[in-house]
């Protein structure tokens, strides 16, 4: 089977250090490729209708432009400003219209299913973690919080989506150190939000970090904060990472299926975060070993085989992409995983 993702042109696949559809798109290609498809990366302007070939696209106007040339795709939803703007947006409308003129689309986040309401073809496909890569290395000493994440909301550097502030600030209730990293943006937030820096014992490695410093990151802590308040993908990649290391979660996530490790906020406050650390710390070896059994179904080997399936199912079919059509490939694929 041939597959074209098609590159969102931002930032070079893979990637080297933040990039999350980046990361995603290049697991993907990996991972397929152990299951014997062949799979390109290709800009938009590259894009042709190919025999036998899925095109799959991760941004709405690379869908719409493969709608406007007469090209069948499939779409992933990355962008979490569809649910922040509302279904009176541009982006929303624009994101429900790359949905329905695709074969099939995948949100990373299964709450958006209800959202879009409007179209059947989207479904949920999770995220996942190379575990090969990330991998866990028990060194238990004096507890040490990390946040992993890029700030900052629809332009706004200064807004707290990733929810810095909360986890600061229980670290400093708790007496804990606290390490922010992430991309080089971050740093706005913090210019903004000065007097955070204020507590001694919080590091901020916003150097865009390597792959290399990542896991080192995940690695040299014992437990890991995402008190985020608005996802594309629940969880997310970081949270999948974090979940291969083995490193206990507390932070929020919107899936039905139980992720195990993770304390669950339910709102996000400083107080909430402090007490989900406290009971996190309280049961940090039943969480950790809880992990460990199940880090190996974070792979992204997995996930590619799902993906597999899906795409099986779509070439199989040489005509209109109905939604019945659709939710038929969606069952076609569940059943045979």
């Amino acid at each position: 089977m041939r597959i074209v993702h098609v590159a969102t042109g931002l930032i070079t696949i893979p990637p080297n250090g933040w990039g999350a559809v980046e990361r995603l798109t290049w697991e993907y290609k990996q991972s397929l490729e152990k299951l014997g498809d062949v799979v390109d990366i290709k800009y938009m302007n590259e894009l042709e209708k190919w025999p036998d070939t899925i095109v799959h696209t991760h941004l709405a106007n690379q869908a719409l432009y493969c709608r406007d040339k007469g090209i069948p795709y499939v779409y992933s939803l990355h962008d979490h400003h569809t649910e922040w703007y509302g279904k009176d947006s541009w982006v929303y409308k624009q994101n429900l219209e790359a949905m329905k003129h695709s074969i099939i689309s995948f949100t990373h986040a299964e709450y958006l299913i209800d959202y879009f309401s409007e179209t059947d073809k989207l479904f949920y496909l999770r995220h996942g973690a190379n575990t090969e890569f990330f991998t866990p290395d028990y060194r238990m000493g004096p507890h040490k919080l990390l946040m992993i994440a890029n700030n900052g909301l629809a332009g706004d550097s200064g807004f707290d989506r990733k929810g810095f502030r909360y986890g600061i600030e229980a670290a400093i209730e708790l007496n804990l150190p606290i390490t922010i990293a992430g991309h080089t943006d971050n740093q706005k937030f913090f210019d903004i939000h000065i007097e955070l820096l204020n507590y001694k014992k919080l590091t901020l490695k916003l150097t865009n970090p390597t792959d290399e410093e990542m896991k080192e990151l995940y690695q040299d802590h014992s437990i890991f904060l995402h008190p985020s308040m608005l996802e594309a993908g629940h969880p997310n990649l970081t949270l999948c990472e974090a979940a291969s290391v083995c490193i206990p979660i507390v932070g929020t996530y919107r899936g039905s299926k139980h992720f195990p490790g993770m304390w669950v906020l339910p709102n996000i406050s400083t107080e909430s975060v402090m007490h989900g650390i406290t009971e996190t710390i309280k049961t940090y070896e039943i969480r950790r070993n809880e992990m460990i059994e199940a880090r190996d179904s974070y792979s992204w080997d997995n996930v590619a085989k799902t993906l597999h399936k899906y795409y099986e199912n779509v070439l199989k079919i040489n005509e209109g992409y109905t939604s019945e059509r659709t939710k038929q490939l969606y069952i076609n694929a569940y059943d045979n995983i």
